[in-house]
């Protein structure tokens, strides 16, 4: 609680009586003093420093001397009320000014807020701390991931638990791990027995966030909804809540925001911007919020394997992007980036060389680019501005204050299908173009969380497009170093030629006597019949045609490895080797 109070106002026995925890914080922040102690008060309480904060504010607590009861003076940055109990003597306060000679002033909050900082002060009712419990909420989730190794059957269903808030439009917020192949979501309220059903709204696994509700009327009675503050500055104070393992109840963690930057979201390998916090984010806090002066600063997403009491949270700023999306257009279109791999330019050569007679230019290099900016953006070009902010020789952009992070963050508020100006150095000449932003075409996608895996066998030769998942499901989670280099050169290429186009992948050779002497896995197919496939659509639709009118089918694979099939032999086979491995059908459903 605040004690912003005129020194006439009140006695030293008062003063002791209140809290000083937003004094020491505002005191700290704004005047870089250090933090009040019981025993430092009485000497503090007599500095001039002391008495000109008290004194900024005394017009605004005189003016709200009528609704004081009502609605309490609250710090909004700090949300520290003023408790009932400290005993501001408000006809003191006048009769003080009217022996001074001072008429009763009016001072407008935007006034008072200019001469010490922005948004500081506020006159809106902010619930106490114990009253955000009753939103937060506990999920308990049974989902069943697929099999990218065996595309046509499911692994064997789970049970976990995450968490989740409250907020406007009786929506529940939480991760999107959480609830991936979800098949049943049952949501338990702070101090209730009760599981409701909740149903899924919407997910953005870019920025690992979901959205739920419950249909049930009675689940929402006594629920208030967070609201949601500000990213959180450096050594700011937050509480996480949650439902971590180790026990059923609310547990409660608290540290400092230790660093806040542009990271690497591991449920779906997005660059968005990311609070890293001195506390432990352990499995089941996930989806819960992070709290900084009673309003959800971040939502609790994941740890660091490698460092104790280290966790992240998405920030606010990522939140309402997801939010506006879900809420205001109906539907998630995702996180879009400009489509280009880049190279730093921080060496003073390679700068001097790429700039040659243009001045006081900084920027990045752009090495690949997606196809879809082809005519826009090029190789070798240098990116000087996006949207009008500056970008660094090390690809950073002004974030707030004296911070830079990630150029990615520049593009955070941004919708698929906006407009992005860009200032770009080309041919030693500067040039203003415009794009579309949109999300890249990957030739590996970065992610299909929620999306069935497609697969297509042909004569026991079982086809897969390449993705993050097969290999992690094939070669483990350190596939990197496992994995074949032919299917580790496409995650590198970055970006599709050709919109549409995939890297299909010969997965296994279910064994038949059709296919004796193939025994080749995990190669990437070229061509079947010398027609180039541009993804597992196009090879189903190429068999089609090359059976009617060709007796034989030949594949051709990486390395100059071929395999040819008859193809008068294959449907006999096909159908015995289907019944030996109980698979339903011959292709996924989605083609």
């Amino acid at each position: 609680m605040s004690a912003f109070i005129l020194k006439n106002w009140i006695s030293p026995q008062k003063l002791l009586e209140t809290s000083f925890r937003g004094t020491n914080v505002f005191i700290q922040r704004k005047f870089k003093s250090s933090l009040l102690y019981t025993s430092d008060i009485s000497s503090f309480y007599n500095t001039r420093k002391f008495s000109s904060i008290l004194t900024v504010y005394s017009p605004y607590l005189q003016s709200k001397r009528y609704n004081f009861a009502k609605k309490p003076f609250i710090t909004t940055r700090y949300n520290h009320t003023l408790k009932e109990s400290v005993n501001v003597s408000l006809k003191h306060v006048d009769k003080v000014r009217s022996e001074e000679g001072q008429e009763d002033s009016n001072y407008s909050l935007e006034y008072l807020n200019d001469l010490v900082g922005s948004n500081t002060l506020s006159d809106t009712n902010v619930p106490s701390f114990a009253d955000s419990f009753s939103s937060i909420m506990k999920l308990y989730c049974d989902s069943t991931d697929p099999n990218y190794s065996q595309p046509w059957q499911m692994r064997k269903q789970i049970k976990s638990i995450g968490s989740a808030f409250a907020i406007k439009d009786r929506l529940i917020l939480t991760n999107a791990h959480c609830v991936s192949w979800l098949n049943r979501c049952l949501v338990r309220k702070h101090g209730s027995t009760d599981k409701k059903l909740a149903r899924v709204v919407a997910v953005g696994h870019e920025c690992d966030l979901a959205v739920l509700t419950v249909d049930d009327e009675e689940f929402w009675k006594d629920v208030y909804p967070l609201e949601f503050g500000e990213t959180p500055y450096l050594h700011d104070s937050v509480t996480v809540l949650g439902y971590p393992t180790g026990g059923d109840n609310l547990c409660i963690t608290s540290g400092v925001v230790s660093r806040v930057d542009v990271t690497t979201y591991s449920h779906s390998n997005s660059r968005l911007l990311c609070v890293q916090i001195d506390a432990a984010i352990n499995p089941g806090n996930s989806g819960g919020p992070a709290l900084k002066a009673g309003k959800v600063v971040g939502v609790a997403f994941q740890a660091c394997d490698e460092a104790q009491n280290i966790g992240f949270i998405v920030p606010s700023v990522v939140v309402k992007q997801f939010l506006h999306q879900v809420i205001l257009f109906k539907s998630y279109s995702g996180f879009v980036n400009l489509g280009i791999t880049y190279q730093v330019l921080t060496n003073p050569d390679l700068k001097s060389y790429l700039t040659k007679q243009s001045k006081n230019v900084n920027g990045i290099l752009v090495c690949q680019r997606d196809h879809s900016l082809k005519g826009k953006i090029e190789p070798n070009d240098v990116i000087m501005k996006i949207n009008g902010h500056k970008i660094a020789d090390d690809g950073t952009v002004h974030f707030r204050g004296s911070e830079r992070v990630h150029l990615a963050y520049s593009l955070t508020n941004k919708f698929c299908g906006d407009e992005c100006e860009l200032t770009i150095l080309r041919d030693n000449e500067v040039k203003e173009i415009k794009i579309n932003l949109n999300k890249p075409n990957y030739l590996v996608p970065e992610h299909q969380w929620d999306i069935m895996p497609r697969y297509y066998i042909y004569g026991g030769l079982v086809f897969v497009p390449l993705s993050m998942e097969y290999l992690k499901d094939e070669f483990g989670k350190k596939f990197y170093e496992r994995a074949p280099t032919s299917l580790l050169k496409p995650i590198s290429d970055i970006f599709a030629e050709e919109k549409g186009q995939e890297v299909v992948v010969l997965s296994q050779i279910l064994a038949s006597d059709l296919t004796i002497g193939y025994d080749f896995k995990n190669i990437r197919l070229l061509s079947i019949n010398d027609v180039k496939i541009l993804n597992l659509s196009h090879l189903e639709q190429v068999l089609l045609d090359e059976t009617k009118s060709k007796s034989f089918i030949r594949f051709e694979f990486e390395q100059g490895i071929v395999i040819v099939l008859e193809t008068k032999k294959v449907p006999d086979y096909e159908s015995q080797i289907l019944h030996q491995h109980a698979i339903s059908s011959h292709k996924s459903r989605q083609l």
